[in-house]
């Protein structure tokens, strides 16, 4: 009974691990962008941290964009971004 219950709770825990790695989905508009700490912060507050693989010029205040991202230690990092509409 012990081991049964030692495999249910490890097998929770997995589920739970790869639940918490799935990417997640936002849409938004760029309020600022920070290309020293490479940070975008859309309108409504959410900051979104980019790697080396995002085109910065694409990202201009008011830039509608829509980006696929993972929580990683207390941040939104992207995996994915792409811009909706551009702000004239």
């Amino acid at each position: 009974m012990k081991k049964i219950m030692s495999l249910a709770v490890a097998g929770i825990l997995a589920v739970a691990t790869i639940g918490a790695a799935q990417a997640a989905d936002i849409r938004g508009r760029i309020e600022k962008v920070d290309a020293e700490n490479n940070v975008i912060r859309l309108k409504n507050g959410i900051e979104l941290y980019y790697g080396d693989d995002v085109n910065e010029a694409d990202l201009t205040p008011g830039t509608s964009i829509r980006a696929k991202y993972e929580s990683k230690k207390g941040r939104f990092e992207v995996t994915s971004l792409k811009v909706t509409s551009k702000q004239d």
